[in-house]
Parts: structure tokens; sequence; C-alpha cells
């Protein structure tokens, strides 16, 4: 086996694991932003509710295309879509994530839990 046929096979599987840790940061961040109620984004002092919907929305379905194109293809590489959809997963998480989660679930229920 020559050097070079090993190097682009763990370039490839690399690749592929990237674009699976990608897409799961984008579909939490998209199913966190769903169970959050709309009144905890307004109290936050975050954008809207649909603002981050879309926006996670968009960067979970750009991560799984991108993910089945990197299945299809064995690992043609982070494409330029694919970072910015893990870019926004990432804001999401680290910031408004975070503010929301100190202001409760937004239901009946007291102190959030």
């Amino acid at each position: 086996m020559f050097p070079w046929i090993l190097v682009t096979t763990v370039e490839n599987w690399l690749y592929i694991a990237l674009s699976l840790v990608a897409v799961v940061l984008a579909v939490w961040a998209f199913g966190d932003c769903l169970t959050r109620g709309k009144d905890q984004f307004e109290r936050a002092g975050q954008k809207t509710k649909t603002f981050w919907l879309l926006l996670t929305g968009v960067a979970a379905f750009v991560g799984l295309v991108s993910m089945a194109g990197a299945i299809g293809s064995l690992g043609a590489g982070f494409s330029l879509f694919q970072i910015a959809a893990l870019c926004v997963a990432a804001v999401y998480l680290a910031g408004p994530r975070g503010e929301l989660k100190l202001f409760g679930s937004g239901g009946s229920r007291p102190y959030g839990y």
C-alpha cells in the first residue's frame, strides 16, 4: 500500500467525522431553539425566536446535506457553507442558549425547572 493512499483515507475519515460533529451541533442548536418559549427570548433580550429558528434550521439543513455529500463522495472536504452552519450553531449554543437558561422554560413551573 502506498503511503499517500493511507494519508488520503485518514483525511477522508477525518472530514466525515468533522461533518458528523457539525451536524450534531447544528441539530442540537435547532432542537434547543424549538423547545424554548417565545417569551424567553424577549425576557433574555435576545433576537426573536423566529430569527434563531430560521438560522439554526438552515444550519441544520446545510449540515445534513453536507454530511450526506461527505459520505457520498468519501469526505470531499469541509465546505464553506458547512463552516458557516457550524459557526451559527456554535454562536447560538454559546450565547443565547446560556441566557435563555437563566429565564426558565417559560411555562407555569417556578424557577424554570
